[in-house]
């Protein structure tokens, strides 16, 4: 017990010492606990067929949160992203119907959703709308058009042989193709918020963006190229959801929705704790999967899924608020 209390050179005792190494790292332990007990709990868990399984199902989840996340680190939001992935999906599912080629098909996705994503910046930036007003009034929009041109039903039609395979095979029959472009994205994202004098100016504004103009960063460019990168990681992933799917159901990105937005919140419970990072919102997800995934393999009724969604999000939401108001936080409120 003394030498618990006794003082280092930096005049922390050895638990404060332990403590600070541990800070924000607490998610990662949760993670390992979490996999720890399903892989004793679930028979069927620990399998590779399995493990591939909660990849590609990562995956897709994984590439809109990372573009969520770039667009609250700039200290934005957005709740359109799942009428979007919905809405693209269909406009790329009738150009193949149509014989449009592939590479053409999924250039359309990604400046479909740059142009969604401009059309946001928009009404945030220039009208300044509320984030959430302005992204509720797109996500509503979306669903308009979706059910105009479905009326409510799921589209099938023609499409090209190679384009299930980004969304249903493996790479080297171990590694989901998609989750491979998952990772591969994740390390661009993270060293570009990271490691580049630009991600660290969307830090910077999503923090303060009054003291951010003092020193002489362009505010309003930001935060609109935050919702166009984020726009082209949605693009990434309608593409993914697109070969994986090969039809479009009018509810498509619906499923994505809580999901994501919980893995942003959750993921500031660590490393940067207090604050949206990239690295904790990619932890985050893979979570949330797991969890999903586990209690699928335990035989859970798929309802109990959404409440321990939302439950997870009450708790994140409201972690990340108290640091918000300590001032540790992202202005995202």
């Amino acid at each position: 017990m003394i030498n618990i209390l006794k003082k280092n050179k930096e005049g922390n005792t050895a638990l404060e010492a332990l403590g600070y190494k541990l800070k924000g790292k607490g998610l990662f332990f949760i993670f390992l606990l979490v996999f720890l007990f399903l892989s004793i709990a679930a028979e069927r868990f620990l399998t590779a067929e399995n493990i591939a399984n909660i990849l590609r199902n990562t995956s897709i989840a994984g590439m809109l949160s990372l573009g969520l996340t770039i667009i609250m680190v700039s200290g934005e939001f957005d709740l359109s992203f799942g009428g979007a992935v919905s809405l693209i999906n269909l406009g790329a599912m009738i150009l193949f119907d149509q014989g449009l080629h592939i590479s053409l098909v999924f250039l359309y996705i990604i400046v479909a959703s740059v142009i969604w994503q401009l059309f946001n910046s928009l009404l945030v930036v220039k009208f300044r709308m509320h984030a959430f007003i302005a992204t509720i009034a797109s996500l509503t929009m979306s669903k308009g058009f979706i059910y105009w041109i479905t009326k409510g039903s799921t589209f099938y039609g023609s499409y090209p042989d190679n384009l299930t395979f980004i969304g249903r095979h493996t790479f080297y029959d171990i590694l989901p193709f998609n989750a491979l472009i998952f990772i591969i994205l994740s390390v661009i994202v993270y060293l570009f918020l990271n490691k580049s004098k630009y991600g660290r100016y969307f830090y910077a504004i999503g923090s303060n963006p009054q003291a951010s103009e003092y020193v002489g960063i362009n505010v309003n460019v930001y935060r609109v190229l935050a919702f166009v990168l984020g726009g082209v990681c949605f693009g990434v992933a309608t593409i993914t959801l697109c070969s994986k799917l090969a039809t479009a159901p009018a509810t498509a990105g619906d499923g994505f929705q809580m999901q994501v937005i919980s893995s942003a919140f959750l993921g500031a419970a660590a490393f940067k704790v207090g604050k949206v990072n990239v690295a904790g919102s990619i932890l985050a997800i893979f979570i949330l999967t797991t969890i999903q995934n586990g209690l699928i393999m335990l035989g859970v009724p798929f309802y109990f899924q959404y409440i321990v969604e939302a439950l997870v999000l009450i708790t994140a939401v409201t972690f990340v608020s108290r640091k918000s108001k300590a001032g540790d936080g992202p202005s995202i409120y």
